[in-house]
């Protein structure tokens, strides 16, 4: 099926120099039926005027995708010898990528390994637990160091797209892991955290920096022995604890465990990072 485009008849951005001439104009439109992004700017480039107030055609952008095969698509029109301090094409180069590893926490309530140093009671892996069966029974756990990943994406953009659209579709994200491969990371392993960008109030174009939390997926998550198969980076294991006596010693097992989901997926191509 063909793509469909429409004129998204909002708000056109239009500047005109002191002399009433236009210099540059920005046109909207909607394509609908788009295989991908590249279709969506073919579409568009085939429908667009190739002149507009007497302006040449400059360039042909995504704005965002609405959908899987809904995108929104600029075409910008200039004036040839117009300049600008940031230039036409930063905002289509690649993101700016940071990098960060540093030492965090994390609460673990069963050991990796253990051994009983003075007694007879096995503790069954679980740390700082006080001895006790049943409904008093308690494991206090221990914080240990964890890596703490960290990525952040800074992208000039032009203001006119921090739209109030555009800044509510960000923050529907925060807190939401990707649903698909993002920039190496496998699906689960990236969180998106939020959006920063400061600028004077006459300024075009800004850097925008998009915040993510990395944290790694496990092949074969373990709790006090035992295999629970794969965890996402971002879901929470949980476990029942137990207490039993075998031969009148004491000891601490689990009687199930659990994977949850507790935040939700989005793709983070919609970010357009």
């Amino acid at each position: 099926m063909a793509a469909k485009v429409e004129q998204n008849y909002k708000e056109h951005a239009t500047s005109i120099d002191r002399w009433g001439r236009y210099t540059s104009v920005e046109v909207p439109y909607i394509v609908f039926d788009a295989a991908d992004e590249d279709a969506a700017l073919t579409a568009v480039l085939n429908t667009a005027p190739k002149t507009l107030h007497d302006l040449p055609l400059d360039a042909i952008e995504i704005d965002s995708r609405e959908g899987d095969t809904t995108f929104k698509v600029n075409a910008t029109y200039k004036a040839e010898n117009n300049t600008d301090s940031y230039g036409d094409d930063e905002e289509d180069e690649e993101s700016t990528i940071s990098f960060d590893c540093g030492a965090g926490t994390k609460h673990v309530s069963f050991a990796i390994d253990q051994r009983i140093a003075y007694g007879t009671i096995d503790a069954g892996g679980a740390i700082g637990w006080n001895g006790k069966h049943g409904t008093e029974m308690e494991i206090a756990g221990v914080d240990v160091p964890t890596a703490e990943l960290r990525e952040t994406h800074t992208k000039t953009m032009r203001v006119s797209r921090l739209t109030n659209d555009f800044i509510r579709k960000v923050a529907g994200f925060v807190g939401k892991v990707n649903s698909r491969t993002f920039n190496g990371w496998s699906p689960g392993e990236a969180m998106f955290l939020g959006m920063s960008y400061s600028r004077a109030k006459s300024a075009k174009h800004v850097s925008v920096t998009f915040h993510f939390s990395i944290q790694l997926n496990e092949t074969n998550a373990k709790i006090c022995g035992h295999s629970l198969g794969e965890k996402k980076g971002f879901e929470y294991i949980s476990a029942i604890p137990k207490t039993s006596v075998e031969a009148d010693v004491p000891n601490v097992d689990i009687e199930a465990a659990h994977i949850s989901q507790v935040v939700q997926y989005g793709d983070f191509r919609e970010l357009g990072v």
